[in-house]
């Protein structure tokens, strides 16, 4: 059965695709930012969010530096109700050449646009080699800010960067983005462009988190991996199963083992289903997920703690982060080889209605390197007993957050369980 399915699933090709695991946050920023500086044709980005800080101004000051030094297309889509770049960096940007889209603008013509979000991130440069995962473009994904994000991606140079160049050139064609216009008066245009000429200035005086012109390979000295491929939601007019219908089956297709790594875990019935049929048949179920202490919110460890006792007594492992960041990877492994990094989360959300990629890698030694990285996160967390109770230490504020909790589950739950 695995292994019919799998042939569904992955496109194996001649050539194999470099595999590479990003892990440490200033890494994950780097790679960025030599891609991005390496771009010979085409940079094509997709950001669920982007804030005005230092990480977001600096990937927008060098997608402006490639389209000065002669990059034709340099495009950018971030989610409408999560931009939080200033108007007139927008629209300097434009003025320079850079393309800029949003994803579900709430307007009166699709009000029902504000429910379905766009989730992933995902960069592409010259359709051979990408970036993608559960890092947002803001400083706390990449250990810069007070409380930051424990976060994966992955770095992928071959053949399946053609399906994410692809995906790409679909969402930026459809009905579902729409360009941005933002229009502001000549002296902000230049305030816009001084901030970014300032970021650039003190990057290349060796003041920053990352360097510029690295000339870095980030393929070099990895092994390939020879099937790779990119899973993603089918747009409004493409036909196909959604991300999460995928992952299940895959899990499905276990023989040995199951690791799930994922900040919110409130499972449909059809995939709790699935994880306690499998423990039930002896294969070894583990589920990596956040703390109430380490949680960055209540509403979706409320949720999580209405199924914990249920997950528990089905004999899946559950292991909670103890902090003090909060967890962010969202990564799965089965049987010891196949390999899931990307922005689903084990939610309704994004089952449902977000837009999600995921990146499968078929591989035992890249699933080892991932199950080493998961098991830090192990080692740092407690584990759930049979009766779903999980020991913790005191933290500032747990009587108020465990408060919100309660209250979440009893009042709220019962109404917006199905949009977490």
């Amino acid at each position: 059965m695995r292994y019919a399915l799998l042939s569904l699933l992955i496109v194996a090709s001649a050539n194999a695709d470099v595999f590479r695991i990003l892990d440490d946050p200033r890494d994950a920023a780097q790679s960025r930012v030599d891609l991005i500086q390496q771009a010979r044709s085409e940079i094509d980005a997709v950001y669920f969010l982007a804030r005005n800080d230092r990480i977001t101004l600096t990937a927008l000051a060098l997608l402006r530096d490639a389209r000065r030094r002669g990059v034709d297309n340099v495009r950018l889509i971030v989610d409408a109700n999560s931009l939080h770049i200033p108007k007139a960096v927008l629209a300097h940007l434009r003025e320079e050449g850079v393309q800029i889209r949003v994803y579900h603008p709430l307007t009166l013509r699709h009000p029902l646009w504000v429910f379905t979000r766009m989730h992933e991130k995902l960069v592409v440069v010259d359709g051979q080699r990408y970036i993608t995962g559960g890092r947002n473009l803001a400083e706390a994904y990449f250990g810069m800010a007070k409380m930051n994000y424990v976060d994966r991606d992955v770095y992928v140079d071959g053949p399946s960067a053609v399906e994410a160049d692809r995906h790409f050139e679909n969402l930026w064609s459809s009905a579902d983005v729409v360009d941005l216009h933002a229009h502001v008066s000549e002296s902000e245009l230049r305030r816009a462009s001084n901030v970014l000429d300032d970021i650039l200035n003190n990057l290349q005086c060796g003041d920053g988190f990352v360097s510029l012109n690295t000339g870095t390979d980030w393929s070099a000295g990895q092994r390939d991996v020879a099937a790779v491929h990119l899973l993603h939601d089918p747009l409004a007019t493409e036909d196909g199963p959604r991300v999460g219908a995928r992952l299940t089956d895959l899990i499905a297709s276990a023989e040995e083992s199951i690791v799930i790594e994922s900040p919110y875990v409130v499972p449909s019935k059809s995939l709790l289903d699935v994880l306690a049929a499998k423990a039930a048949a002896g294969v070894s179920v583990l589920i990596v997920t956040n703390s109430l202490r380490s949680a960055d919110g209540v509403l979706a460890q409320a949720a999580y703690l209405k199924y914990r006792h249920r997950v528990a007594r089905a004999g899946i492992d559950i292991r909670e982060f103890k902090g003090p960041d909060s967890l962010h990877a969202k990564s799965i492994v089965i049987d010891g080889r196949i390999v899931l990094v990307g922005s689903y989360n084990v939610d309704p959300r994004s089952q449902n209605l977000n837009t999600e990629v995921m990146c499968m890698a078929d591989d035992p030694e890249t699933a080892r390197d991932l199950l080493q990285s998961i098991d830090v996160h192990v080692r740092n967390a407690w584990r759930v007993d049979i009766d779903g109770r999980a020991p913790r230490e005191v933290f500032p504020g747990e009587r108020a957050k465990s408060f919100r909790a309660w209250f979440a589950r009893v009042l709220l739950l019962p109404v917006i369980e199905g949009q977490l």
